[in-house]
């Protein structure tokens, strides 16, 4: 790279990106639960609301209703997996770097962090959809705006390996929200609809919704961008960009994300099925070693908390 960044600032920039798509993803997951949870008829979605936080990673609120669960998933400015808590870390961290990025990238971050009591309370009228909308289109305005307006230098790619680690994450969570030997045809729509590949796998698969081909597309397909396989390639890349000049080198951030990926690739698809929950759980945990073995070689000594237990990041 011809400007390396201060270490300090290629964390706030990573974790930026983490922050972003946690707060994207924490929405996806969300729309995916109450969905499920509005087909099965749980009217308190007590069952439904006990699977998310486990999934999140949260303890189980003592006889939380789904809606309290998506409010503190929303809402709760303390929690890094909340919504709010995502954001206003993303806003915190992008404030003290913000002779690195572009203004209107520093903007939309603070106009989105700031819009959204006002959002969370026109959801209590109208429910959760609006708000979940809300933050999914205004995190895709700031990507956008990384993706058009960011020099390929070291702040892009630190920004966008940290978005691909979170996605492949978030992609697994969203896997584990959807009990796949009691889900309908419609829940499938409605978790393809929530990644935003419903079009692009109904192309690929001619219209024939099946468990195990959502499972593959999700997990292994290359060309959608939110697939878990797609993810980490460009994890790969980012990292080869930002260690280019260091041939010869060995790096466990590279070579743990590689491994997650081969494991992907070379699983035959009827496989995919057998075992989904650890398998789901070994990806996750990937990716926290990713993250951990990116933290020693680039950051802070400290490792940071990790999302499973509610927090994390600069």
């Amino acid at each position: 790279m011809t400007q390396a960044l201060l270490s300090r600032v290629a964390e706030s920039i990573f974790w930026v990106g983490r922050y972003v798509e946690r707060a994207e993803g924490t929405a996806r997951i969300l729309d995916v639960s109450v969905f499920q949870a509005l087909e099965q008829s749980d009217t308190e979605g007590g069952h439904a609301a006990r699977r998310l936080l486990a999934v999140m990673g949260l303890p189980d609120g003592e006889n939380e209703t789904l809606w309290q669960a998506t409010e503190r998933l929303a809402t709760d400015p303390k929690s890094r997996s909340s919504i709010a808590g995502a954001l206003a870390a993303a806003r915190e961290n992008t404030r003290g770097v913000r002779h690195v990025v572009p203004v209107e990238f520093w903007e939309h971050i603070n106009a989105t962090w700031s819009a959204l009591p006002l959002q969370w309370e026109a959801t209590r009228r109208a429910g959760p959809a609006p708000y979940l909308s809300f933050v999914k289109t205004q995190v895709a305005g700031i990507t956008g705006l990384a993706d058009t307006m960011m020099s390929r230098d070291q702040t892009w790619l630190f920004f966008t390996l940290g978005r691909c680690l979170e996605a492949t994450d978030v992609v697994a969570r969203q896997l584990a929200t959807v009990e796949f030997d009691q889900v309908f045809d419609s829940g499938l729509v409605m978790l393809l609809r929530s990644c935003g590949g419903y079009e692009p796998y109904l192309r690929l698969s001619q219209g024939v919704v099946e468990p195990g081909r959502v499972l593959d597309f999700l997990l292994r397909d290359r060309l959608f961008p939110r697939s878990a396989y797609a993810s980490l390639t460009l994890a790969e890349e980012c990292l080869d960009k930002i260690n280019s000049g260091r041939q010869g080198t060995w790096e466990d951030a590279r070579g743990l994300v590689g491994l997650a990926r081969a494991e992907l690739e070379y699983s035959s698809p009827a496989s995919l099925s057998r075992g989904l929950e650890t398998r789901l759980e070994r990806l996750q945990g990937s990716i926290s070693s990713v993250c951990d073995a990116v933290t020693r070689r680039y950051f802070a000594q400290d490792l940071p908390t990790q999302w499973r237990r509610g927090g994390g990041g600069a």
